[in-house]
């Protein structure tokens, strides 16, 4: 390797000078890194007998979850998942991230979008709760079996060797899954040999005037007799393929997704719901090709998702199982936890009709589409109160629970004692009533992203590394209500910052990272709901209701829309942008929230008390907790 480096001089003598003393300096740095470097044989050692030893407690594992009756296409899904996040750990580090690079090799490898995501969730996952593979033991004693110094250099090299061949191990799907295992099939010809040598020595045969075709590396392990092989019938029955070519519906969708979210005409969300529609409509046609595409497969595709669990992508499996073990799944569920809500399959049929258009202005249309209008189902009403809202006397009702005014302990948070925990449970009822956010947005908020300083205090909301938002309006910095302030939520955030969290609720982090946030939440709020309003669920009021709430108080109050649509991260055409500083716009929005009625008016201010899995730092349950019990 050759590097050149300026002397900056122009004196010949000092350049020699220099040049030396550069050139010593130089060697002894080389040779220093090759004295810390582990041996290459070591290494070849050290990545062998890891990928060998976990390659068998794979094969182990796998039984067992065979005999168990557990699903094959989850389990090499998820030895995926974890393959690609130890290879990615293994070159990146404590910091691994996967960047546009890391996904082009994902791609390249045959990975989709699901499986994707699901390296992202994990790394995250590991990251946020500060868990790297492996433990440190074990590179200690892969140090000291093969007498390597446990120097830093060796360390973060051996712990890239255990990596790799944890990797090796686990990306070796064809092996465990599929059965091809060519260590099989080598001692069966090993022993076909032996046999035969013991019995009579090889004669090789006679060769015969026609010759025996060979099957290539690369073809199909049967090759078609050369007989039976007509050339005609194969091109008459492949003749559609052949007169033009085409593109997958999946690959259309996802280029066009990638542009649209560049000219920002789309969020990722959008983007990624229509591929992962797109990818559902492939699945349940079974074939990529549009121009074989027809209205009536769109019209039998609503009535489907009609028909599948509500949960339905909840859990990476329903991305690889048949659909029609979904929905035989779904006939053993109750009714009310099947078939998707009307505004979904609304969603879904304009998002169909989008894909559609896309297809045919990309010159692969469909073989026949009339549009989606007619599969959309009519809302009733005018839509003025579609959605019930909570009363300001329902919800001082709600805060008149244990909650709020001293609860029996962590695990009884709904039973009348002396003690208040502040999490989720107590803010998340506050945040969404008095500031009118989505649920994801205040239940993903960042400790970092609550101004506690400034001239007006305020909250951050947008895109982090939880969770994104709704669209690009949906980010904006709304002030802390006074009544939160009043209740000590600075000085929660402080103790969280104290004690080193990053997440504003991190007992909402659930141990399955795909889990959002607000589905944790959502388990405390239906426990809260009933126990203050039992008629809510009834009435359709659900958590969403208190943003209604917060809107329809503002309104009535005489809160101009503009404010309104800035609080609530709507769509505001009708915002000037040099109207107000945002000092001054903050200021605008905080007279308009206190002029929200207070259900929390009541409410005593008690000291801090954090919960114990957030006070030390425990590591999520396996099945998501409710918040409050």
């Amino acid at each position: 390797m050759l590097i050149e480096i300026s002397l900056r001089t122009k004196f010949l003598e000092r350049a020699k000078r220099l040049a030396a003393e550069i050139t010593l300096v130089s060697e002894h740095l080389i040779r220093d890194i090759r004295q810390e470097m582990i041996d290459p044989d070591d290494a070849k050692k050290i990545l062998i007998k890891v990928a060998k030893k976990h390659s068998a407690e794979l094969d182990v594992t796998a039984a067992a979850e065979v005999a168990n009756g557990e699903d094959v296409e989850a389990s090499r899904c998820s030895d995926i998942v974890a393959g690609w996040t130890n290879r990615i750990f293994a070159a990146q580090g404590d910091l691994a991230r996967i960047g546009p690079h890391e996904q082009r090799e994902m791609k390249a490898a045959g990975l989709d979008e699901v499986v994707i995501d699901e390296v992202k969730k994990h790394l995250n996952f590991y990251r946020w709760h500060g868990i790297y593979p492996p433990p440190p033991g074990k590179i200690l004693e892969i140090l000291e079996e093969h007498d390597i110094p446990d120097t830093k250099v060796n360390f973060q090299q051996a712990q890239q060797l255990y990596l790799r061949g944890m990797s090796a191990a686990l990306l070796d799907t064809r092996r465990r899954w599929t059965g091809v295992r060519p260590d099989d099939d080598a001692l069966l010809q090993a022993a076909l040999v032996a046999d035969a040598a013991a019995i009579e020595p090889y004669v090789p045969p006679r060769p015969t005037s026609k010759p025996i075709p060979i099957p290539q590396m690369d073809g199909p392990e049967l090759q078609q007799e050369e007989d039976d092989f007509d050339v005609e019938d194969e091109i008459e029955e492949d003749g559609d393929d052949l007169e033009e070519p085409t593109r997958g519906l999946v690959e259309i969708v996802e280029r066009a997704a990638g542009q649209n979210v560049k000219s920002d005409d789309w969020t990722d969300k959008t983007a990624k719901q229509h591929v992962a529609l797109a990818k559902l409509f492939v699945r349940f046609v079974g074939h990529d090709n549009p121009a074989k595409m027809r209205q009536s497969h769109v019209a039998d595709f609503k009535l489907t998702l009609s028909e599948m669990p509500k949960n339905y992508g909840k859990s990476p499996r329903d991305h690889v199982i048949p659909l029609i073990d979904i929905l035989a799944r779904a006939k053993d569920m109750p009714p009310e936890q099947v078939g998707l809500s009307q505004g979904t399959l609304n969603r879904h049929m304009t998002q169909m009709g989008n894909i559609a258009d896309i297809c045919k202005h990309a010159g692969f249309p469909f073989g026949n589409f009339e549009g989606v209008s007619g599969l959309r189902s009519k809302k009733k009403g005018s839509g003025r109160g579609e959605r019930a809202r909570f009363s300001t006397d329902e919800l001082r009702l709600l805060f008149n629970l244990p909650i709020w005014n001293g609860c029996d302990g962590e695990n009884s948070r709904l039973s009348p004692g002396e003690l208040t925990f502040h999490d989720a449970s107590y803010w998340g009822p506050m945040l969404a009533l008095y500031h009118g956010p989505r649920r994801e947005e205040y239940c993903g908020l960042l400790v970092s992203e609550v101004e506690a300083d400034a001239e007006v205090p305020a909250i951050r909301i947008e895109p982090n590394f939880v969770r994104g938002l709704k669209n690009a309006d949906s980010k904006r910095r709304v002030p802390i209500h006074p009544e939160l302030i009043r209740l000590g939520f600075l000085e929660y955030v402080a103790a969280l910052k104290d004690i080193g969290h990053v997440l504003l609720f991190p007992e909402l982090r659930a141990a399955a990272p795909s889990t959002p946030m607000g589905d944790v939440f959502d388990e405390a709020w239906q426990d809260m709901r009933v126990a203050a309003i039992p008629s809510a669920k009834e009435d359709g009021k659900v958590l969403h209701s208190l943003r209604h709430w917060c809107n329809n108080e503002m309104k009535q109050f005489g809160v101009a829309a503009e404010i309104r649509k800035d609080i609530l991260g709507h769509t505001n055409a009708d915002t000037n942008e040099g109207r107000y500083s945002d000092a001054a716009r903050l200021r605008v929005m905080a007279k308009a929230l206190a002029q929200l009625p207070q259900p929390t008016a009541h409410l005593s201010r008690f000291p801090i008390r954090l919960i114990e899995r957030v006070e030390k730092h425990h590591a999520p349950p396996t099945k998501a907790r409710k918040s409050a019990p």
